[in-house]
C-alpha cells in the first residue's frame, strides 16, 4: 500500500475537536503573549519605526560597508534594536525607534562608521523624522485593507459556492491572521509596513488552499451516492491533501531560507510569511471543511428523518394496495363459486 492509499483511509472528520482544540490552544497561548507584551512593552506586538514612529539616517559611503559593524556601533550607543538596510550605491539606511536624536549622538554614529567602516559622503547625509501619527495612519489602512480582503473573499465564495463555504473560508482566515498575531507576539518579532503586505499574502495563499478544497467537495456532491456527508468531506480531504502539503512544503522552505540567509532586513517579514503558510495550511483542511460538516449535521438529521417517513408512507400504501388486491380476489373467487353453484342447481332441476 502506497502513501496515496494509506492517506485515502485517514478519517480526519472524525477527529475534528482534536483539530480544534489545538488551534483554539495555540490562539489562547498567543493572546496570553499579547496581554503580557502589553504589560512589559506597553504594547500586544513587537511594532517597529514604521507603526510607532522614529528617525531614518541616510547614509552614501565610498565603499559597502560592512552592515554587522555598523549595528555594533548603533547597540554601543543604546541602540540594539535598529534596522539597517542596503541599498544600491554603497547607501545605507538606518532606522531608529526614536522620534529626535541629540546632535551629539548623530554625529557619534555618523563618525564611528566614517571612521571604524567607510568614509560617509558629508554633502549626502539624510535625516528623516517620521511621527507617530503616520504610524497610526499605517495601522488604520492595514486593517481596512484586511476587512475589504475579507469581504470580497466572502462575496467571492459564495458567488462560487454557497454562503456556508464562504462563512467557513472566512473563519479559516481568520484563524490564519489570530494564529499567526499570536506567534509573532510569542516571539516579539519587530513588525513594519512590509507586515501588511506579508499578511494580505497570507489570507491570498489560505483562501487559494481553501478553495481546491472546496472544489473537490462541490464536485463529490454532485456524484453523491449513498455515502454520508462527513464521509464525502473525508474523502474530498484525502484527495487533496497530497497537493496541498507538496505546494505549502514547498512554500515554506522558500520563506525559510528567507528567515535564515536573508539577513535582519527581511526576516521579519519571512517570519511572518512562514507561520501564515502554516496556519494557512492546516486552517484549509482541518478547520474550514470540518466547519462545513458541523452545520450540515443538522440537514443530515432532518434529511435521514424525511426518508423514514418516505419509506414508512410508501409501506403503508404498499400494505393497503396489497390488502385491497387480496380483498379483491377473495371477492371475485366468491362470485365465481356462486356461478358455480348456480348452475348446478339448474342442472339438478332439469
Amino acid at each position: 500500500m502506497n502513501l496515496r492509499e494509506k492517506i485515502a483511509n485517514w478519517n480526519i472528520i472524525k477527529h475534528t475537536k482534536i483539530w480544534l482544540i489545538i488551534s483554539a490552544a495555540i490562539i489562547l497561548v498567543g493572546i496570553t503573549s499579547m496581554v503580557v507584551n502589553q504589560l512589559t512593552i506597553g504594547s500586544p506586538l513587537n511594532f517597529g519605526i514604521d507603526f510607532m514612529g522614529g528617525t531614518v539616517i541616510t547614509l552614501t559611503c565610498e565603499e559597502k560597508p560592512d552592515v554587522g559593524a555598523v549595528r555594533d556601533i548603533l547597540a554601543s550607543e543604546g541602540f540594539k534594536d535598529a534596522i539597517i538596510q542596503e541599498a544600491q550605491g554603497n547607501k545605507i539606511f538606518i532606522k531608529i525607534k526614536a522620534e529626535t536624536l541629540d546632535n551629539d549622538v548623530k554625529n557619534r554614529i555618523i563618525d564611528g562608521i566614517s571612521v571604524n567602516i567607510a568614509k560617509v559622503d558629508t554633502e549626502q547625509i539624510g535625516i528623516t523624522s517620521i511621527a507617530s501619527v503616520i504610524g497610526n495612519e499605517l495601522k488604520k489602512s492595514g486593517l481596512i485593507s484586511l476587512a475589504l480582503a475579507l469581504l470580497f473573499i466572502l462575496f467571492y465564495i459564495t458567488m462560487r459556492f454557497t454562503f456556508k463555504f464562504g462563512l467557513a473560508t472566512i473563519i479559516a482566515l481568520l484563524h490564519d491572521v489570530f494564529v499567526t498575531l499570536g506567534l509573532l507576539a510569542i516571539f516579539r518579532i519587530e513588525l513594519n509596513a512590509p507586515f501588511i503586505g506579508a499578511l494580505l499574502t497570507i489570507i491570498t495563499y489560505s483562501v487559494e488552499d481553501s478553495v481546491v478544497v472546496m472544489d473537490r467537495v462541490r464536485e463529490n456532491v454532485k456524484f453523491r451516492g449513498k455515502e454520508t456527508f462527513p464521509m464525502l468531506v473525508n474523502k474530498s480531504i484525502t484527495g487533496v491533501w497530497v497537493r496541498s502539503m507538496n505546494t505549502s512544503i514547498t512554500t515554506f522552505f522558500a520563506s525559510f531560507a528567507l528567515v535564515v540567509f536573508a539577513g535582519p532586513t527581511m526576516r521579519d517579514f519571512s517570519m511572518t510569511l512562514m507561520f501564515g503558510l502554516l496556519a494557512g495550511t492546516y486552517s484549509s483542511i482541518y478547520i474550514a471543511s470540518p466547519l462545513l460538516v458541523l452545520w450540515h449535521k443538522g440537514k443530515e438529521k432532518v434529511s435521514s428523518v424525511t426518508e423514514k417517513r418516505v419509506i414508512s408512507v410508501e409501506s403503508r400504501v404498499e400494505t393497503t394496495t396489497s390488502e385491497s388486491h387480496t380483498e379483491q380476489k377473495v371477492s371475485l373467487s366468491k362470485k365465481a363459486l356462486k356461478k358455480k353453484r348456480g348452475k348446478k342447481s339448474k342442472r339438478k332441476r332439469r
